[in-house]
């Protein structure tokens, strides 16, 4: 019975290598931009985008161990205000009318996700700790209003308004 076991194990062992890509597995690449503080210069604060991938990721916690935390930030485009001149010529004098229009102020992104597995739990917290609210079946859509560092998101749920936890790995990329 003994030999059956170890043999099963094996033969189990070598088929979930296999079916997983063997050899020739390749782990998925995820490039996060994130904000990395420049160490030549002296002004405090200041900030330059730095690729972070799982490749380069311990070189960068070598460089600077202080960093600890990744914030992920979104950036909102503002127009510049448009001056319009229109010179009026009289006749002794050259005056320019200067025209303001107001600034045109982009709205925030709106990160919108589906639910990706079959039936997952909202909670009405960050965490397997707190209660249930709903369980939403996939391809719920979903807008995400805030990521914490543990991986919870705070979602809203499209089409009925309300509002609760999941666990981001379980909502498509946005």
């Amino acid at each position: 019975m003994g030999k059956f076991i170890i043999v099963s194990f094996l033969a189990l062992g070598l088929a979930f290598y296999e079916m997983s890509g063997g050899s020739d597995f390749v782990p998925q690449e995820r490039v996060v931009v994130a904000k990395a503080p420049i160490a030549s210069d002296t002004r405090v604060g200041q900030t330059t985008d730095v690729a972070v991938s799982r490749n380069n990721a311990a070189s960068l916690i070598a460089l600077n161990p202080a960093v600890t935390t990744v914030s992920l930030e979104t950036t909102t485009l503002v127009a510049e205000p448009a001056v319009a001149v229109t010179p009026a010529v009289s006749e002794a004098v050259t005056e320019a009318v200067v025209e303001e229009t107001a600034p045109v102020v982009a709205a925030d992104p709106i990160d919108i996700r589906a639910v990706a597995g079959s039936r997952v739990n909202m909670r009405q917290g960050p965490g397997t700790n707190f209660n249930v609210l709903d369980t939403l079946d996939g391809g719920t859509q979903t807008e995400v209003l805030e990521v914490n560092a543990d991986g919870w998101a705070r979602i809203e749920v499209l089409n009925t308004g309300q509002i609760g936890w999941m666990a981001e790995r379980l909502l498509t990329d946005g």
